[in-house]
């Protein structure tokens, strides 16, 4: 008998921004079957040990688990010590390699979907007999507007994120107007004020995370929902393209920044915006194709029916 794949809805936070319940509404929207989730017992999680020793798994389901590492036990609990668990894992840093191949291994986790191909790659090799599929992460498309051309909005330079910590402090000068998230009278809190001030913005600094924060990420270059919001949202993206969205739109959509002239280049665009609108326009159609998490969705389930799953 084929088991039955059913999946388990992420946790919800106070602000909804919890980047892990558009694939699972996705998963639902598709006709996929849905776990009850039990959140409300994390706080008995040091009870996590025993209860795995006194619980007897199913041979009859499978547990889809939208997770990060780090909360792996949490995200999936209380599915763990019932069913087989199937992770899908964002943000699977080398720092976290190890960790998570323990849990596999005491999980026995066998198959495994990663949003990085190269960190998919590196358990294909610790565990060659395990099923592992790679998607690029995806984004809810229809949370992201883009009514204003560039040369109407307000926003000069919208600096949010890990970006923000870096070039945060940087004096592009009286007539640009910049953004900072890291400063709290920017009241950038919610996601609704993220995504209605990006869509009031020229430009927003993208960088992959392993050319800022190498020490977590190593040289793990993937693709992360930040270029699928720019995108949607039509601002230029202002800085370096990875290779997974590259390779999956069959073209670069950012402009490259010169770190060494920054200021310079911020200040040129903004004079010459009108003749970036193309590219911003030609970037929002090719993430209203590509960038919704439906697709991945379907290819999940496909590829769950190859290898042997009920869907």
């Amino acid at each position: 008998m084929h088991k039955r794949v059913i999946s388990m809805e992420p946790m919800k936070y106070a602000n909804n921004s919890n980047f892990k319940l558009a694939p699972y509404y996705a998963w639902v929207d598709a006709g996929g079957k849905k776990a009850a989730s039990y959140y409300s017992l994390k706080s008995l999680r040091f009870l996590l040990p025993l209860f795995e020793k006194i619980t007897h798994r199913s041979s009859q389901k499978a547990v889809l688990c939208f997770a990060e590492p780090p909360s792996l036990d949490i995200d999936s609990f209380p599915w763990w010590g019932c069913y087989e668990i199937i992770p899908v894992l964002w943000d699977c840093w080398p720092k976290y390699w190890h960790s998570t191949e323990q849990w596999f291994r005491s999980h026995d986790v066998k198959s495994a979907i990663f949003t990085s191909s190269q960190t998919a790659d590196e358990f294909r090799r610790r565990f060659p007999n395990m099923n592992i599929l790679t998607i690029t992460e995806g984004i809810d498309t229809i949370t992201f507007h883009a009514e204003k051309p560039l040369s109407k909005r307000n926003i000069d330079i919208l600096q949010y994120g890990r970006v923000a910590k870096l070039w945060g402090s940087v004096n592009f000068g009286d007539d640009i107007h910049s953004i900072c998230s890291k400063d709290e009278k920017t009241l950038l809190h919610t996601r609704k004020d993220l995504v209605n001030s990006l869509a009031d913005s020229k430009i927003v600094l993208s960088i992959p995370r392993c050319d800022m924060q190498p020490e977590l990420a190593g040289n793990i270059e993937t693709l992360t929902q930040r270029y699928w919001e720019c995108m949607l949202s039509g601002t230029i993206i202002l800085g370096r393209a990875p290779k997974e969205l590259t390779d999956l739109i069959g073209y670069d959509p950012t402009v490259h920044l010169q770190q060494e002239c920054i200021i310079e280049q911020v200040r040129s665009i903004v004079r010459h915006i009108e003749d970036y609108q193309e590219l911003v326009d030609r970037n929002r159609t090719v993430a209203l194709e590509k960038a919704d998490w439906s697709l991945r969705i379907k290819a999940i389930m496909e590829w769950l029916r190859e290898i042997g799953y009920e869907v």
